[in-house]
Parts: structure tokens; C-alpha cells; sequence
């Protein structure tokens, strides 16, 4: 995704920049400032050289040179702004142009560019799956920490990928539907789907706009540890047609020994033998216990030989067993009985255990034979298998991804059947038919592959990181298929006394009206021309990189310089602060799940903080004395209270503060300690002659 942050070099611009970067390494940011006085780039010296970062200094009422920014934007978020109240007094013109001026050139650009049509996410419908490892999973039971199959765009390998993000929202609108009997697919029309050309390289192409012959990829399963192929193709035998058989046996104790002290004194390690030692302990009784295997394949079995001769290699002492229930070949061992209780117990809970599926592709190979062999079925141009096992129908899936062909699950219902006389109990179960060959779309065929359709409900998505696909699933078809999360946003970020998204605006400074004016353009572009936006307006911010003007890094640099802190009025003004990396989950949150032309407040911690409590409490982190306030006349249109309802956002976005006042408020103070270079050159030539303006020779 590429994004375009108007006023990165600013506060909250800077860490929005830091943020993003850190949590979307792959993403490309283009910081677009003026660098007027809060504009400062040493504020993003640590990503100045990464590969994925650029900065143009440029004018957002300057049209034309923004239209040679914004070809290829998919995101703008929008910082660039004069944000002081102290400033807006003395020159209310200059945040006229910026503020409301500058919006209005930033929405045109949009427009011309395009940007909208990366409004909507590029998704999947409510039926499509997403395969992690512990199973298909709907996007309502994906979490952050789930992995999913997916394929390696450079060396077409198929490898696991963290989810980095999950991305849910309404949809009404047009869908492509790509049907044939071994593909299946509902996404919306921008959708890139992963293909694969004649000369074997991988490529997205949108869903609206796919050629006549599109070829489905195949990925190569290369990772894993060995483990050894006799036993792989034993697993997989026993998880289709085996079972287990554990038993106790207690018996009276002749000797009065336990088993193992019996072996210790009854057996001649010289001959092997064991001798009378009559009685000699108090044991009344021991207790021998039998773990017993079986593998239900009769002698006429096809692949009863292979089996005998896969157990003999193991050195397994193996016994043929013939009786009411049927032919089996069963042998007893503790350890493998163990380990095949990875597999589940009852054939309705069937599973192949995690490690197996991690093994190599030698492994994995003679798993699925062992598996096919066992409740399979080979013809001349096909392969079956089948389970009453929901989980092993999914597991053996993946297996056969992981071999480079293709499954397709089918549900079958069954009402019963009689077997030598005896009712069989019908029920649900699961054939899986295999596929060696590639599966093209092939857009000629008209409504027979591709098709649209109209939609309403949900739509999901998620991030992968580097590879960008994932392996997803529909009515028991598999393909790897493109994941985006592209979604433009206009992010109005201020600072305003506005309780929540519906209460009027109430302007009392040439800044707060300037914003509010910014406002009002950007939704007018929304009503009037479709432009798809959000808006958030936030409370006070502090942290670092703020721009010593504002009251937390003034209170901080001055107390660090030995000076007194100027305090407007009685200073009791109330402010709600909000961390900035609070902030900047926030408006994560909003480019990614916020709703099309919706208003978000995201507010702090703080419960009616008043300036001069702030101050206080620097004071105490520095511990300085109350004797270090100077109390300065009040400035012009000062508004009392700011108090932001965060509710709304938490309700529909799941966001709330992450950091408390007091505890970042330290660790704010402590990051100005540590970085005085930084503020001190901040803190030079026109800043002073600012400062000398607003406060004297305090």
C-alpha cells in the first residue's frame, strides 16, 4: 500500500510516520511538507534511509506540483495543518490557506487522481475460508496471532505467514463470481487474484479485469524436518483404518514382588532365563497393561502387502488377526501407541497430528499414500479419499496443497444402509477428490467461469506480509488468491472542544474555525462527489517530537532550562490528553475498518485534567518547586473545557487508550531529558522570537 501523509514532519505526522513504518515495514510512505516552523525532519532520522520512505517538500495549496505527487497514492492521511491557537491570533490568514485552502487542492487531487477507487477493500464474501493451522477458519474466528498457507511470490514456495491485520466491513455492490467444477470464488471486482503466466512467474490481476486463460498457481512445499517415510506411510494408514486397544490386567503376585522388581531378581542376565525365588515381597497383585494397535485391512486389501512389508522394515513384531469384526493386523508398542494418540480417538475425531504436517515432502509424500491406501481410492485419472472427520478432511487438504495438487471437499449425507443384516446409522461425511492437473479460469466461457452479481453483506480480508496471498477455501475448493487492504481515508487530526461526532461545531479562534471550515469541505466532497472519507477529531496530544509551543514540552524544555513555566489565566482550563501512539492506533484503526464518510472521536485517559495539575505533575517527575509557575495574562477566545466521548469508536472499532496519563506523562519527560540537542535547536531563532512575543522575558 502507499500512503501519502500530508505534514509528516510535523508531531503527530512524525510518529504516525514511526508507527507505520514499524508495524508496516513492506508499506511506502510518501511525507509531503512545507517545513514551516513544526515541520522538523530530525524527527525521522531513523527511517530517513529506509527503502520504503520518501520525502518532498511541497505546499498542499500548490496544485500543481501536488498532482505530480499523488499518481499511485492509495491512502492519504491528511496532518498538514497550522494548529496553534496562539498563532491563529496573531495570523489568521495563514491558517485560511492552510487549513481550508490547503484541503480544498488535496480533495481536488484526490478526485482527479482516482484515489477513490481504493476506498473499498479488496475482499472475499462471507463463505470463503481462510486455511491457518488449526483449520479453515471464517474471518470472524481469525485472530492476529493465527498463521495461514501461503505462497512465496520469488521462489513460488508455500510457507506459513503471520496475519498482520484483519479487515471487516459492509459491502453493498457488485461481485465477480468465478465458478467452474474445480474453482470457486466471490470477490469483489478489484480483487487481485494470483496468477501464474506460461513462462511460470506469478502475477496479480483484478478479478474485473482477467484475460482469456488464467492459470491458478501451485506452490512447492520445501520446508519440514525428515521423518522417516515407513513410518509416515504407517501414520497416515493407521489415522484412515486403525484404532487403538489399551487394557489393564490384574493378577495375583506369586513372588509378592512388583513387576519391576521381580525382572531385577528372577531374571539370569547370564542365560536369559528365569528362576524360582519363591515368595519374597507383600505385593498381593500387579497390574500388566497391553497397548495394543490394530489396522483394519483385509487380506484381499491391494495394499495389505505394502503394509506388512512397511511394518517389517520397522521391525515391528506384527500379528494377523481374523475374526467377527473383520481382518486386522494388529502388534503392540507403548511408544506408538502414544504418538498415535495424536491422531484422535473414534473416526468422527480423526486428525493427522501438526508435526506430521510439517514434515518434508518425502514424508508428506507417503503420508497421502498411506492415507489413500488406507480409506482411499485410486482410478486411471483420479484420487478419493474419505472420512467421517470434518478436521481430517481439512487436514488432509492442506496435505495435498502441500503436494502441489488440488482437493476439492464434498459433503455427503447419508441416511443409513443395512450390512449383514445389522443398520448402519447415517450421518455426515467427507470425500475428497484430488486433482494433479493446473485449473485454468477461462474467461470465453462466458457465465460458465466469470460472472457478476449483486451483493450484500460482509466483506473480509487480511494482511500478509511479503507474499501478499493466502490459501483460502470455498464450498471445499482451494487456490491461492491475492490479499489487499487498500482503503483511502481523509483524516482531519485537531484538537477541538467537540464532546462526540454529533455534537455542532462551535469555532472560537481563526484556528478552530479554520478547522472547522476543513471539515465541512471534506464532507461536501463526500455528499457531493462521491469521495470516500473518514474523519477524526482527537484530543490533546503529548509525546515526543511535539513542538515545544504547546503546554507538556514547554512546561518540560523550560523546567530543564531552569526557566518558570508560563500558565494562561488561573489555569484551570481542561484539557483530555492522549499519548500519541494512542493516537496513531487510532487512526490505523480508522484507514482500515472506519466506515465511508463516518466521524470518529478518539479522546485519552484523562478525567478533568485541568493546565495547571499538568504542570504539577512535571514538576513532581522533575522535582522542582510550585515556585517555578508564573501565571500570564489569558489569551484571546481561550476555551475552557475540551472533554472528547470516545465511546463510539470503541463500540464499532474495538480502540480505547492504551497508555495512562501519568505513567507516559513520565516517560514523555524522560524522553525530553534524553534528547535536549533535539529541543534545543527546536527551541532557536524564530522560536524565540515567538516566544518573546507571547510570554516577554519570562
Amino acid at each position: 500500500m502507499k500512503l501519502l501523509v500530508t505534514g509528516g514532519a510535523g508531531f503527530i505526522g512524525s510518529n504516525f510516520i514511526l508507527y507505520w513504518l514499524k508495524n508496516y515495514p513492506n508499506d511506502e510512505i510518501i511525507n509531503f511538507d512545507k517545513l514551516t516552523y513544526a515541520g522538523n525532519l530530525e524527527n525521522l532520522k531513523e527511517v530517513e534511509k529506509n527503502p520504503h520512505y520518501s520525502f518532498v517538500k511541497g505546499d498542499i495549496c500548490d496544485a500543481t506540483f501536488l498532482e505530480k505527487v499523488m499518481p499511485g497514492i492509495d491512502v492519504v492521511v491528511h496532518f498538514a495543518a497550522e494548529s496553534h491557537v496562539d498563532r491563529s491570533i496573531i495570523k489568521p490568514a495563514d491558517f485560511i490557506s492552510t487549513n481550508v485552502l490547503g484541503t480544498q487542492v488535496l480533495l481536488e487531487m484526490s478526485l482527479k487522481n482516482k484515489v477513490k477507487k481504493f476506498h473499498h477493500i479488496s475482499c472475499y464474501d462471507e463463505k470463503t475460508r481462510a486455511m491457518t493451522k488449526e483449520g479453515l477458519k471464517y474471518y470472524w474466528e481469525l485472530n492476529d496471532r493465527d498463521e495461514v498457507l501461503s505462497l512465496n511470490l520469488e521462489t513460488k514456495e508455500i510457507e506459513w505467514k503471520n496475519i498482520n491485520k484483519i479487515i471487516v466491513q459492509n459491502y453493498t455492490g457488485e461481485m465477480v463470481k468465478i465458478k467452474s467444477d474445480r474453482i470457486d470464488f466471490l470477490v469483489t471486482p478489484n480483487h487481485r487474484m494470483l496468477l501464474v503466466t506460461k513462462r511460470n512467474k506469478l502475477l496479480f490481476k483484478e478479478a474485473r479485469g482477467l484475460g482469456a486463460r488464467n492459470i491458478l498457481p501451485r506452490g512447492l512445499w520445501t520446508s519440514g524436518e525428515a521423518i522417516n517415510s515407513d513410518f509416515m506411510y504407517l501414520l497416515g494408514f493407521f489415522i484412515g483404518d486403525g484404532f487403538l486397544a489399551y487394557q489393564e490386567k490384574r493378577t495375583k503376585s506369586i513372588s509378592g514382588l512388583t513387576k519391576q522388581e521381580y525382572l531385577l531378581v528372577a531374571k539370569d542376565n547370564s542365560t536369559g532365563r528365569f528362576v524360582s525365588v519363591g515368595k519374597l515381597g507383600t505385593t498381593s497383585e500387579v497390574v500388566s497393561k497391553s497397548y495394543r494397535i490394530f489396522l483394519d485391512v483385509p487380506v484381499s486389501d491391494k495394499s495389505r502387502r505394502r503394509l506388512e512389508e512397511t511394518l517389517t522394515r520397522l521391525k515391528i513384531n506384527w500379528h494377523a488377526h481374523k475374526g467377527a469384526a473383520g481382518e486386522h493386523i494388529y502388534f503392540t508398542s507403548k511408544l506408538l501407541h502414544k504418538v498415535l494418540k495424536d491422531c484422535g480417538k473414534g473416526a468422527i475425531n480423526k486428525r493427522i497430528p501438526r508435526w506430521a504436517l510439517e514434515g518434508d515432502k518425502e514424508g508428506l509424500t507417503a503420508l497421502f499414500n498411506g492415507l489413500i491406501d488406507s480409506d482411499g481410492s485410486r482410478g486411471r485419472n483420479f484420487l478419493r479419499f474419505t472420512t467421517s472427520s470434518k478436521k481430517l478432511s481439512e487436514d488432509f487438504s492442506e496435505l495435498c496443497i502441500k503436494l502441489s495438487l488440488a482437493p476439492h471437499i464434498f459433503t455427503v449425507r447419508s441416511k443409513g444402509s443395512y450390512y449383514r443384516g445389522r443398520f448402519i446409522r447415517g450421518g455426515v461425511s467427507y470425500l475428497v477428490t484430488v486433482a494433479n492437473t493446473n485449473r485454468s479460469i477461462i474467461t470465453r466461457y462466458g457465465y460458465k467461469h466469470v460472472s457478476k452479481t449483486s451483493y450484500i453483506g460482509k466483506i473480509w480480508c487480511v494482511k500478509i506480509p511479503d507474499n501478499k496471498n493466502l490459501l483460502v477455501e470455498r464450498n471445499g475448493v482451494f487456490a491461492f488468491c491475492g490479499n489487499t487492504d487498500e482503503v483511502f481515508g481523509h483524516l482531519k487530526l485537531e484538537e477541538k472542544s467537540k464532546f462526540n461526532e454529533r455534537t455542532n461545531y462551535n469555532p472560537r479562534s481563526p484556528y478552530s474555525a479554520s478547522k472547522a471550515g476543513s471539515d465541512h469541505l471534506v464532507r461536501a466532497y463526500h455528499y457531493t462527489f462521491g469521495l470516500p472519507i473518514t474523519i477524526s477529531n482527537c484530543s490533546n496530544n503529548f509525546g515526543p517530537y511535539q513542538f515545544p509551543e504547546k503546554l507538556i514540552p514547554l512546561a518540560i524544555t523550560n523546567l530543564l532550562e531552569g526557566k518558570k513555566v508560563p500558565v494562561y489565566g488561573d489555569g484551570l482550563y481542561v484539557r483530555d490528553w492522549l499519548y500519541v501512539e494512542d493516537h496513531c492506533r487510532a487512526i490505523d484503526l480508522i484507514i482500515n475498518k472506519g466506515k465511508d464518510g463516518e466521524t470518529y472521536c478518539v479522546g485519552g485517559m484523562t478525567q478533568d485534567v485541568n493546565n495547571l495539575e499538568v504542570v504539577r505533575k512535571i514538576l513532581k517527575v522533575l522535582g522542582k518547586d510550585e515556585d517555578m509557575i508564573e501565571f500570564v495574562k489569558d489569551r484571546p477566545g481561550h476555551d475552557r473545557k475540551y472533554a472528547i466521548d470516545w465511546s463510539k469508536i470503541k463500540k464499532e472499532l474495538s480502540w480505547e487508550p492504551k497508555y495512562s496519563f501519568e505513567k507516559w506523562l513520565e516517560k514523555t519527560v524522560k524522553w525530553y531529558e534524553e534528547n535536549q540537542g533535539w529541543w534545543k535547536k527546536v527551541k532557536s531563532g524564530e522560536y524565540k522570537d515567538y516566544y518573546k512575543k507571547q510570554y516577554g522575558d519570562l
